[in-house]
């Protein structure tokens, strides 16, 4: 496995020092490792421990950053990069867009407490999101709308060969109090300062050590804690020591460490590097360092901003060995939780977890019948990515349908609106934080290839009709294709091909929430979508129908189908005839569907969604087809069976009949052929 650390410079600081850490311990272990960084103290090191550095600037927070994309995905793409993980903002644009089209899995480590703003959203699209305390993981959460499922906690760790323990007897005679940290406004030094100054009141002769260096831009801030320093009279006591590699060293012969944070920390490597060397600890209570410490147990806590405070907790260690002592004691407890090997080792496993594991978005957004459709492209996915897990975009209105779907792990629901461009950009957004590897558009219209490229998967699948350029990987559509081979052109750029050319449908265990009689049942949809008014057999053809078979099949009941809209039609025909018909018209939901029509022997729809929907359940069906071609609409079976009369203006394709008389093509499907068959059908 190859993995690339994207960082903005391999400088200072406890990140850089984590990226050289995870060098040395995977370099052994089946992980080969490249840096990309913009450079830094820490790059001959790097070059020391056998791992690649590319030095490109990936730390400018310009636009033309965005012009190391493509060098990157080059760079990707020559040394086969399986993991490129990004652990700052810039570096995870950059490392993001030249993972597309690749096969590199894009992943970042959260180290900061980001603000809620377009520049951090990148860091929340990682595959998997690292988060070094649960503080930061519910801020990715919250503030970032980070799914629970992508976001990985893996504290940061100390190495226990370089941080060597020392008791606290060799150290209560010291009087060397360090504070590790670089020069920033947010570490609170400051507040520190204004602290010490009370303590040295006692104590003479303690020493303060800031290690640390301090950017240029932070100049201004150095020499304000360098003005107070001289304005309370420490310059003997108060020393900035600058950059340290060494700060194991530095924390060899220390009394105690402070760390006076005032922003919410992310973590607290320098706290737990104190812990492992049996330093005992004063900390702001702040972020995760209240994660980390337990008030007079471990360490204590302070609030920030106070001088006063911190100067509180110094004397308490100072004053009381034992105190310090039980600290130190419990401190050296904790910091397995906080082992480098136990940390890394979880890192590893996400890694391998990457290359395994895919999210996949399945876009079939309408109708009824295309789900139905759908399924058993779904079933096909679902075994070609066994360690997968597959969302399906479609309407609202067809979730609860799909409850229980073993094809499918997580429905993704939109409104009827969904193509209005203010949508398609908020559904984007939504489906961007899932990181989705694979987007296979099974719809094709402009709306889901909108949505396709903006939510930013690896590859993209769908027609290039439309606005297919949009998608990354395309096939031209074939118009003389049934609906399972018309998916499984998309399915094959994936290396999936659909192993039966059949409809299918998961067990069911519900009951029909109807009572309907221990007979034969014969049902009948008395009429097709409402935005298809040309489909409808016409309504004395159905009463015909149901005459002929309560004359001639008198143990058999008649169940008319059909939803809100055929409520009034059903009631003509329900009042008409003796013994009347089971009319459950606009009664059923879409999950009831399935149960009734499993009950059945038979049935008749002039509506591709049921008749999908009653091959999928393997009931005999009798399909009624008018202004449509059935070769382009239906999947062959031996359950099924197509009616079609064709006229001279067949297969229109109108939603209206614009014949002299109405639905000629529907009215020439005769009652008596169609009972014939019913006959027959049952007859087998």
């Amino acid at each position: 496995m190859i993995v690339a650390q994207v960082i903005p410079r391999m400088d200072v600081g406890g990140v850089e020092r984590g990226v050289l850490d995870q060098v040395r311990y995977f370099k052994d272990k089946g992980i080969k490792n490249i840096v990309i960084s913009g450079g830094g103290r820490l790059v001959e090191p790097l070059n020391r421990e056998g791992a690649i550095h590319y030095r490109m600037a990936v730390y400018k927070k310009s636009p033309s950053s965005f012009f190391l994309i493509f060098p990157m995905r080059k760079m990707i793409n020559k040394d086969g990069i399986d993991i490129i993980h990004a652990r700052s903002r810039v570096p995870g644009w950059i490392s993001f867009f030249a993972s597309r089209i690749t096969n590199a899995h894009f992943i970042t480590t959260a180290h900061g407490m980001y603000k809620s703003r377009f520049m951090s959203e990148v860091m929340g699209w990682g595959k998997f999101v690292i988060c070094p305390s649960k503080v930061v993981a519910r801020h990715m959460k919250d503030v970032f709308g980070v799914p629970e499922d992508k976001i990985v906690i893996i504290n940061r760790w100390v190495d226990s060969d370089t941080f060597k323990f020392i008791g606290y007897s060799r150290r209560k005679e010291s009087n060397t109090v360090v504070s590790i940290g670089r020069i920033s406004p947010s570490k609170g030094y400051e507040y520190l300062i204004e602290g010490f100054k009370k303590v040295v009141r006692s104590n003479p002769y303690l020493k303060l050590k800031i290690i640390g260096s301090a950017d240029p831009s932070k100049q201004n801030y150095l020499n304000h804690l360098k003005t107070l320093v001289s304005r309370y009279s420490l310059g003997y006591n108060v020393e900035f020591m600058g950059f340290r590699s060494d700060v194991e060293n530095a924390l060899k012969d220390a009394r105690m460490l402070v760390a006076p944070s005032v922003i919410e920390e992310s973590f607290g490597r320098t706290i737990v590097e104190a812990f492992a060397c049996g330093v005992p600890v004063v900390a702001s209570r702040v972020g995760a360092y209240q994660e980390i410490i337990r008030d007079a147990d471990n360490g204590i806590l302070v609030e920030p901003r106070s001088g006063d405070e911190i100067a509180a907790g110094m004397l308490k260690l100072l004053r009381d060995h034992q105190l310090a002592q039980k600290l130190v004691d419990n401190a050296k407890k904790d910091i397995n939780n906080y082992a480098m090997d136990k940390s890394l080792e979880r890192l590893k496993s996400i890694y391998e977890k990457s290359t395994k594991f895919f999210r996949i978005l399945v876009i079939k957004i309408s109708s009824f019948g295309d789900i139905i459709l759908a399924l058993p492209s779904l079933k096909e996915i679902k075994e070609r990515f066994p360690e997968s897990k597959v969302s399906l975009l479609t309407l609202n209105k067809y979730s609860s349908f799909l409850y229980g779907c073993p094809y499918v792990d997580e429905v993704i629901t939109l409104n009827d609106d969904y193509k209005k461009f203010k949508n398609i950009l908020s559904v984007s957004k939504l489906l961007r934080r899932k990181s989705f590897d694979y987007i296979i558009d099974l719809q094709n219209n402009k709306a889901s290839h909108f949505i396709s490229f903006l939510t930013f998967s690896r590859y993209s699948f769908g027609y290039s009709l439309r606005y297919g350029f949009l998608l990354n990987r395309k096939v031209k559509y074939n118009h003389k294709d049934d609906p399972l081979a018309s998916q499984e052109r998309i399915l094959k750029l994936l290396g999936i091909t659909l192993k039966n050319k059949e409809l299918i449908f998961w067990d069911q265990k519900e009951e029909v929430r109807f009572p309907l009689p221990q007979k034969d049942l014969i049902g009948i949809n008395i009429s097709a979508s409402k935005q298809w008014e040309s489909k409808n057999w016409p309504t004395q053809n159905i009463i015909r129908l149901i005459e002929a078979i309560y004359k001639n099949l008198p143990s058999t009941r008649v169940v008319l189908i059909g939803a809100q809209e055929a409520k009034l039609e059903a009631s003509k025909i329900e009042n008409i005839l003796w013994p009347r018909p089971i009319n459950l018209c606009g009664k059923t939901t879409l999950k009831d569907l399935s149960a009734i029509i499993k009950r059945l022997n038979v049935f008749i729809t002039p509506d591709t969604a049921t008749l999908h929907l009653a091959c999928a359940l393997k009931i005999p069906t009798i399909a009624l087809f008018g202004p449509t071609d059935p070769a382009r609409h239906t999947v062959k079976s031996d359950d099924l069976f197509v009616f079609c009369k064709k006229i001279g203006c067949s297969f229109c394709y109108k939603a209206k009949c614009k014949q002299t008389e109405k639905n000629i093509c529907m009215n020439k499907i005769s009652p008596q052929d169609v009972f014939l068959k019913i006959k027959e059908i049952l007859n087998k």
